[in-house]
């Protein structure tokens, strides 16, 4: 007989940004790394004999929590990885709510009939994931496992393993980051003792009790935005964000020049139309952001000249997302990290930047009094 624990991996950024990953390979968060923490302690007094992984970063960083301290080594394979989602990886949420919102509304409720171009199905997902487990269990006859694998590859996998066919996967529920599945294998069967227990997480540093997508009766949507290029005949909606932020930021319009904001966001348009974007929830517009890729480069920095966000939809847990913009636009251009300004009255920016993973590493002096300089590796 073989005892296996099947583990999701700990918070990644694209749970956090709400973006799509599948085999896209995206680092842990702040959260995930607590998550981590917590699935370490849960395991310290469980033998363990080996551990397996999927090869994305999200997958092996979680397995630290039981190979090191162990003092074993980690095996890993492309076998456990999350599906493939082809055209999807790395497209927000919201962008396929406004794109594509039949496919994401099957691939939620009927995954085995989910197909967009370039994916997996559901069920070439769950026969390679059984394939390699019958194949580790047996390598490991009269031991004890830990796997690592991803939220939808874990569904198929169980799906096939103790599904009865029907193509009902309800059953299966949804895992939480760092969610242990338990089950036992002997004689070519598998028996489940128990699924998705994050019973170690509290709601600090659960991810799922902080979304609504996986309840029963709520919004499959949560709050995902997605964007849109902003517009030329929209120039004056850009003056008049900016022209607020200076306003709650400063106390006055001194100093302020709106025509030579907009002509400068402009002139990084003519070959970077998605470095200024319109954020949007549905058909609302809740903020813009501007990026000039640009400034700095040949140091590495993605740089945002401007992250905005209209008074009503402050405070709402959307900002991440921007940054989720902004990292994705700058790692596919080789950028190593995000470099911004704000006011050092600022106080609620610079909470949510360092809240985020941003550090002040300069301060530059101005007639307003001056900014700090703030940087996130990325």
């Amino acid at each position: 007989m073989t005892e296996v624990y099947l583990i999701r991996h700990a918070e990644a950024e694209g749970n956090l940004y709400r973006r799509i990953q599948g085999h896209f390979d995206c680092g842990v968060t702040g959260k995930g790394y607590r998550q981590i923490e917590a699935l370490k302690h849960r395991f310290e007094n469980i033998h363990i004999d080996a551990v397996y992984s999927s090869d994305l970063t999200r997958t092996m960083e979680t397995s630290k929590a039981i190979w090191e301290p162990k003092g074993l080594t980690l095996t890993t394979s492309p076998d456990f990885r999350e599906i493939h989602l082809g055209s999807w990886e790395d497209v927000p949420f919201g962008q396929l709510e406004q794109d594509d919102p039949v496919q994401l509304d099957i691939f939620n409720s009927k995954p085995l009939e989910f197909c967009c171009e370039g994916s997996e199905r559901f069920m070439e997902v769950s026969a390679r994931m059984e394939r390699k487990l019958r194949e580790v269990c047996a390598l490991n006859e009269g031991r004890t496992i830990a796997v690592f694998s991803h939220g939808c590859a874990i569904r198929a996998l169980l799906y096939g393993l103790f599904g009865n066919g029907d193509g009902n996967v309800d059953f299966a529920g949804h895992s939480d980051n760092t969610a242990v599945t338990h089950f036992y294998y002997e004689d070519g069967a598998f028996r489940l003792d128990y699924l998705n227990d994050n019973s170690h997480l509290d709601e600090t540093t659960s991810t799922l009790m902080a979304q609504n997508w996986w309840r029963t009766g709520k919004s499959a949507n949560d709050t995902n935005l997605w964007y849109q290029p902003l517009p030329q005949e929209d120039n004056q909606l850009y003056v008049e964000f900016r022209k607020d932020a200076w306003q709650h930021i400063y106390g006055s319009l001194k100093g302020f020049d709106g025509s030579d904001f907009l002509l400068d966001a402009r002139r990084t348009t003519e070959n970077e139309p998605d470095a200024l974007v319109l954020c949007r929830l549905g058909t609302a517009i809740v903020g813009l952001l501007q990026l000039n890729p640009a400034i700095q480069a040949d140091q590495g920095v993605g740089y945002i000249p401007f992250l905005y966000l209209k008074e009503k939809y402050r405070n709402m847990g959307l900002g991440v997302q921007l940054i989720g913009y902004a990292v994705s636009f700058y790692r596919k251009r080789g950028r190593k990290c995000l470099r911004l300004r704000v006011a050092p009255s600022n106080a609620h920016a610079i909470h949510f930047y360092e809240k985020y993973g941003f550090r002040q590493i300069a301060k530059d002096h101005d007639f307003m009094g001056g900014t700090y300089i703030m940087e996130m590796k990325i």
